[in-house]
């Protein structure tokens, strides 16, 4: 084999490759900076609706992979778990580093918190906005909670309308939140998008140029950020608050060694682990150097629907990888 050459950036076909390292850091990073900019509203027990509804009230949910009576789920999804946000008021999470996030439920007015065993033993799932009991609650039961959610959706661009289908209006429940078995509140949330969203995607766009004498590459990738809201001023804003990062550097976090070390900080069920690790947390202690945002243009701006207003932002990514 002495003119084999074996191929150069990567260790094993299974490694965490380049374009998906950016486009799990930019879903991340982007996430989390816009926690600290304020993006979440928080929900505290018993607060009303314009229309008489009840913000912290959480509807039986059907769903095929639980008894009825398991899921109860709130208006909003993707709940805030993080602890930390600079931002004040701070979001509703509690101080147990086992259980990051919400301290627990009510159930017909009674406490239980997150750490209960027994009849009332329960898990969050944040993605989905929603709290499953281990054992099915009566389906006449009220289950309230206190929660903080996100109001713009980072997401990826495989969760876009034509994959999933976008629920309007969800800014506070409506009269048939509490339907069962039909409506679009029946849909279940992983086959719905709440707007506004940013949905992150990496194009088939790449050039390279040599880094040094001796190895190395700067590497550049396309991005794309399609921006989606009910309104043309949130549009608008969520296009600003992209292109504005041009010229950014930010830091990316090494998804390998995160797996190697079992350092996920929610596990399959969108549950955070004890001593979760945020985006800032992860950077620190998975670094995978940076990535600077570049010639940032704004590609499109689009009306899909009489309520449904979409923007995208184009960015170049650059960055260095050094075994190429």
């Amino acid at each position: 084999m002495t003119n084999y050459q074996p191929l150069k950036g990567i260790t094993s076909v299974f490694d965490y490759t380049l374009n998906n390292l950016i486009q799990d850091g930019l879903v991340e990073y982007f996430d989390w900076a816009l926690l600290e900019k304020g993006n979440y509203f928080n929900i505290n027990s018993g607060e009303m609706a314009p229309n008489g509804e009840n913000y912290s009230t959480l509807r039986l949910a059907s769903n095929n992979h639980y008894n009825t009576g398991q899921v109860w789920e709130g208006f909003k999804s993707n709940w805030v778990w993080q602890s930390g946000v600079s931002h004040t008021p701070a979001p509703i999470v509690g101080t147990n580093t086992s259980y990051p996030g919400i301290s627990g439920v009510y159930v017909d007015g009674a406490y239980k918190p997150i750490d209960i065993t027994g009849t009332y033993a329960h898990h969050v799932d944040y993605y989905h906005g929603r709290v499953i009991f281990d054992t099915a609650l009566p389906t006449g039961s009220v289950v309230q909670s206190e929660f903080s959610y996100k109001w713009i959706n980072v997401t990826y661009a495989n969760s876009l309308p034509w994959l999933r289908e976008i629920q309007r209006k969800t800014l506070q429940p409506g009269s048939t939140f509490s339907d069962i078995s039909s409506g679009d509140w029946d849909v279940p949330p992983e086959a719905r998008l709440q707007l506004p969203a940013i949905a992150i995607e990496v194009v088939p766009k790449r050039t390279q140029r040599g880094y040094q004498l001796g190895g190395g590459q700067w590497v550049f990738t396309d991005v794309l950020f399609h921006c989606i809201a009910e309104d043309e001023t949130t549009r608008n804003a969520l296009v600003d608050i992209v292109s504005f990062q041009n010229d950014k550097n930010i830091h990316l976090f090494n998804a390998d060694s995160i797996n190697a070390a079992s350092g996920f900080p929610l596990d399959h069920r969108g549950v955070p682990v004890s001593d979760a690790l945020r985006y800032p947390d992860l950077v620190d202690t998975y670094s995978a150097g940076l990535l600077r945002f570049t010639k940032s243009m704004v590609q499109e701006m689009t009306i899909f629907d009489s309520d449904i207003y979409g923007g995208i932002v184009r960015m170049t990514t650059e960055g260095i990888k050094a075994n190429i």
